[in-house]
């Protein structure tokens, strides 16, 4: 990986731009504003713009985009996966800037259970909560990707243990990695006595919590529940439509608890879309049969120069040292083996990867066809079917199915505004606007959506 960038030095301004009823900016008192991001993970932008369509149930997300702002689609990052997108949407650039290239933090497919990107400390560029707490705004987080040990006045971390018998389950990485303190005033709500209560139900819970008792400026949740199922069982299935549709039942909590006074923003957004896959491709048994990896004697991978990441839609190779004669042509031998399976849709190399704001340092990344998933399989068949369709994302940004969210209600924000189209790098200022920050507090050059 390249060398880290320095953070970027955070200035609190002496006046925090206030919303004038019309949706423009004067001057106020910092800490007026106060917003709260509730992220659906996955979370397709039609389902509040055409749920009865979909058979869908979500009375909430449809009145928050009349009586608030709605885009028809925000462009996610590539690849378009939730750790990637998430440290996107609170800096307000793409992974070539702040440096969180995939959700896994280990480049060795040969390793145990490999740790992802859950600290803070990976962003090379400041987040929106630094921005926030350089104006003297308190901060708080239930269960942002990207967010451990980050400054935040009030965090609960997303992380967990890999290697736990119940990684989901087991909260002991959570509550080391929590602002001293907080797990314990939250325990009875993060442990439920009821082992029925939904994740998200949890996390909407210590989130209300916070907001109640700790009055952030800046509260962000993560959502999980719709992202969960729509991987088990397909983004439009029965059981991930039921999940999103409890979504909407937790969103509805967090509004009657937020808008206590007209200074409050409530935005829900998501970090990608999802698509409906049936074959699963193993890239890591082509690169073995080319003597890429080799092999121990049970048969497990053994790693030579070679390292990988899957990301589901997305499959990125590495070279950890110069590779040896002959394993450049290797590499490129078990390519085109994929892409005869027709699981291959795009080749990308290093100008395509700079261009689409992606990780410079891979040799090579796959965009995986319609109907094709990648994994970290590493035996049997190159190609085999899916148990049952399931859903996936990760692919390039621009493929139909994986456009993210993003509605906004509050002070200054026109009623049934259409936002069109957007990339994912204008959220992070816009958020920054919306909490009556300068949008160059971050490290983003984009502008942030106009409300009017």
């Amino acid at each position: 990986m390249g060398a880290k960038l320095s953070k970027h030095r955070v200035r609190a301004s002496h006046h925090t731009p206030r919303r004038r009823a019309s949706g423009g900016l004067a001057a106020a008192p910092p800490g007026q504003l106060r917003l709260v991001v509730v992220s659906v993970d996955g979370m397709r932008s039609d389902f509040y713009r055409r749920p009865d369509e979909l058979g869908l149930k979500a009375p909430v997300l449809r009145e928050l985009s009349r009586v608030g702002a709605s885009a028809d689609a925000v462009i996610s990052t590539c690849p378009s996966t939730t750790y990637p997108a998430h440290a996107t949407l609170v800096t307000g650039v793409s992974p070539r800037f702040h440096g969180v290239y995939s959700h896994l933090a280990s480049r060795d497919p040969t390793a145990g259970p490999r740790p992802w990107h859950w600290f803070a400390s990976a962003l090379r560029v400041p987040a929106l909560w630094d921005a926030a707490s350089a104006a003297g705004l308190r901060t708080a987080a239930i269960g942002w990707p990207v967010s451990a040990g980050a400054a935040l006045d009030y965090n609960v971390p997303e992380i967990w243990d890999p290697a736990a018998a119940d990684p989901f389950g087991d909260f002991t990485a959570a509550a080391k990695n929590s602002t001293a303190g907080l797990f314990d005033e939250l325990r009875e709500v993060l442990q439920p006595a009821s082992a029925d209560v939904t994740h998200d139900h949890v996390r909407v819970g210590a989130a209300l919590h916070l907001w109640e008792r700790h009055r952030p400026h800046l509260l962000l949740v993560h959502l999980v529940d719709y992202d969960t199922a729509a991987h088990e069982s397909g983004p439009m299935s029965p059981q991930a439509l039921a999940a999103l549709e409890q979504s909407d039942a937790e969103i509805a909590r967090i509004r009657a608890c937020v808008f206590d006074d007209r200074d409050t923003s409530l935005v829900v957004l998501s970090d990608h879309g999802f698509v409906l896959v049936e074959k699963e491709v193993a890239p890591q048994v082509a690169l073995a049969d080319v003597g890429l990896f080799g092999r121990s004697g049970d048969g497990n991978l053994k790693l030579k120069h070679l390292g990988a990441i899957h990301a589901g839609g997305s499959f990125a190779m590495y070279w950890l040292e110069p590779p040896a004669n002959g394993e450049r042509m290797a590499l490129w031998k078990a390519v085109e083996r994929l892409k005869e399976t027709k699981a291959v849709a795009h080749v990308l190399g290093h100008t395509d990867l700079w261009r689409l704001g992606a990780d410079p340092d891979a040799a090579l990344i796959l965009d995986a066809a319609p109907g094709f998933l990648f994994s970290d399989r590493s035996e049997g068949q190159v190609v085999r079917p899916t148990p049952r369709p399931q859903g996936t994302h990760g692919h390039l940004p621009s493929r139909a199915g994986l456009e993210a969210s993003f509605i906004a209600v509050g002070p200054g924000i026109k009623a049934g505004k259409n936002l069109g189209r957007f990339p994912i790098t204008r959220v992070g200022p816009t958020l920054a606007s919306l909490l009556g920050l300068s949008p160059r507090t971050l490290a983003s050059s984009e502008k942030a959506v106009d409300f009017e």
